[in-house]
């Protein structure tokens, strides 16, 4: 579903122009927005579950009570205590005004307290919500296919894990206090029904007046918000690509450019903040002034019918009730303005569900697979699943492994090689590929994308460009695997690598990478050591001596020529020696030659 267009005209100081500005907060973005509220709000909930939402309302309830209770000992205690207070019962007959504001006193402080566990643990299960919801979509990002994962954008799903998520707690939780606050307003008019009696009628109508007012106000909540979803995209976008091309923006003289993006960005930031403070500000002084006025006039038309500890009394119970609107209206508010996260958390979803061609796949006994990874294969063939027949098969089509054979892939830049290793390693067209694997006189079909995620196990793969992730070297190396100390140092020796030992903290510090510490073919290195560390009876290198000058690039070509004996191996390559030393070579031509 689509939303208000994100306007970003800006004057020359950063700051929106207000004619920009208006389309977001009147754009309708869907015909029936309040029952698409209403439909989220129930997914939400249905979400979070009965447990959850149950915690929720009685600590939302206990801490309504507390705030009730705190005010009625407020009131008992002072307007009781003293030498008229022989009414107030035997309990509070005796006190003084100093015993009643010491017992006042310690008990507001047991509220206090009682009132701060009552908030930790609603935090508590906010941030358990939060984080189910993220292992969710984490869980749903792994294993989506490719041709899903193209359809998302870095700042979309950065945005979803680190902001929209957030709110789509704090909508949930916020329509809980919502709830609350409409409890604890309920109980306030009620007191000051009982406690004015026939008096507090016209308080009471002019009270409900306002409360209906403020309910009914429309504040444009669930338009904020949707741009509010669209903004954190942007700035998490922005602020991903000035970390992650760091080096080019400063090798450029670029970084302008990237402030300028951000300012832009920041500056619908600062226009929201101040657009809800506004809003929000001027409803409680308007608030306050009707309060004000209709309490004075009750008072007026009243004030001979009231004794001192009625008239102090109802007042505090009229403001009371007051802010309880208040406190409705505010946490209505923020709901309908953080749903929106939710709301963009669904669509990602949608998107992220395989389709019926994906999910038909023929796959391997879950048992088989570890057995699979460390035997010795006989013979993997992948091929593209032919949905037409009067195509012409063509080299990036088919390909073939066999033991003690290298088979290497070359062709001018641009004519697919990598494309066709993605494939065959279940990366790229998981839906439109067949893997038959042959292993000790047996035979697997595989297909799709359960196929492919099968594939990811068994095969060992070094893509071109490797990654470095800001973890220790060990962990960048054996990703969560395990691996002797010994083994690892031997490795790095034998590749040239042993100087990244001598790093303060060795394999256990942690990288920091904003400034790329390491040459790349460092990190090429690196990358083909992680495929080797894992063991796989397949390994596929793309471009493994790319990078790298003459002394470790025959350092590579040895490993290979070795690994080649043992296992089945998969490589690109524009290396004249790599592929004089291949068995086959398969050679692609150029795009549209």
């Amino acid at each position: 579903m689509a939303g208000e267009p994100l306007n970003r005209s800006a004057r020359s100081d950063g700051s929106p122009l207000r004619s920009a500005s208006r389309p977001l907060i009147t754009a309708a973005p869907h015909p029936l927005p309040r029952r698409r509220q209403i439909q989220l709000l129930t997914a939400l909930a249905r979400e979070a579950g009965w447990r959850h939402l149950a915690l929720l309302s009685v600590l939302s309830t206990i801490s309504s009570l507390l705030d009730i209770a705190g005010l009625g000992l407020a009131v008992t205690l002072l307007l009781g205590s003293g030498p008229t207070s022989a009414e107030a019962g035997p309990l509070l007959a005796n006190l003084t005004v100093a015993s009643s504001l010491g017992l006042l006193v310690g008990l507001i402080l047991l509220r206090g307290l009682t009132q701060a566990q009552v908030a930790i643990r609603r935090e508590q299960l906010r941030s358990s919500f939060t984080d189910r919801l993220r292992q969710q979509l984490l869980l749903q990002v792994f294993a989506a296919s490719s041709a899903q994962l193209d359809r998302l954008g870095r700042g979309e799903l950065l945005a979803l894990l680190m902001a929209d998520i957030n709110r789509t707690a704090l909508s949930l939780d916020q329509a809980v206090r919502m709830g609350q606050a409409l409890l604890a307003m309920g109980i306030y008019l009620a007191s000051v029904v009982l406690v004015g009696r026939t008096t507090a009628w016209p308080l009471l109508l002019a009270l409900l007046a306002t409360t209906a007012a403020a309910l009914m106000q429309r504040s444009s909540s669930w338009g904020l918000g949707r741009i509010q979803s669209r903004l954190n995209a942007a700035l998490q976008r922005t602020v991903g690509d000035g970390l992650h091309g760091l080096k080019a923006l400063r090798a450029a003289a670029a970084e302008d450019w990237l402030l300028d993006r951000f300012a832009k960005e920041t500056a619908e930031g600062r226009w929201l903040l101040r657009e809800r403070v506004r809003r929000r500000a001027g409803y409680n002084a308007w608030r306050d002034t009707l309060v004000v006025a209709v309490a004075g006039l009750w008072m007026l038309f009243k004030g001979e019918a009231l004794t001192a500890d009625v008239l102090t009394t109802t007042l505090v119970l009229a403001y009371r009730a007051s802010a309880s609107v208040s406190a409705v209206v505010q946490a209505r508010r923020l709901c309908l303005g953080n749903l929106p996260g939710y709301e963009a958390l669904c669509q990602r979803r949608e998107q992220l569900i395989p389709s019926d061609v994906e999910t038909s796949d023929s796959t391997i006994a879950a048992t088989m697979v570890p057995l699979l990874s460390k035997r010795r294969w006989s013979g993997l063939k992948w091929h593209r699943t032919r949905r037409t027949t009067d195509l012409a098969s063509t080299p990036s089509d088919a390909v073939a492994l066999h033991p003690n054979r290298l088979i290497a892939i070359t062709g001018p830049s641009g004519s697919g090689k990598t494309s066709l290793i993605d494939r065959l390693c279940g990366l790229l067209n998981e839906e439109d590929s067949h893997w038959e694997v042959s292993c000790d006189g047996e035979c697997w079909q595989l297909f799709g994308l359960d196929g492919a995620r099968q594939m990811h196990q068994l095969i060992a793969y070094a893509p071109q460009n490797a990654v470095l992730f800001e973890a220790s070297l060990r962990d960048n190396l054996l990703l969560g695997d395990d691996q002797p100390q010994q083994t690892i140092e031997s490795w790095l020796q034998r590749l040239g690598l042993e100087h990244l030992l001598q790093r303060p903290g060795g394999l256990d510090a942690p990288l920091a990478l904003a400034q790329d510490p390491f040459s790349g073919g460092e990190i090429h290195r690196l990358g083909l050591l992680r495929a080797w560390l894992r063991n796989k009876a397949v390994e596929v290198l793309d471009e493994p001596t790319a990078f790298l000058d003459a002394t470790a690039a025959e350092q590579v070509r040895a490993v290979i020529r070795e690994r080649a004996q043992e296992r089945l191996i998969l490589i690109s390559t524009h290396d004249a020696d790599l592929l004089q030393q291949a068995d086959q070579v398969i050679v692609l031509k150029a795009a549209g030659g």
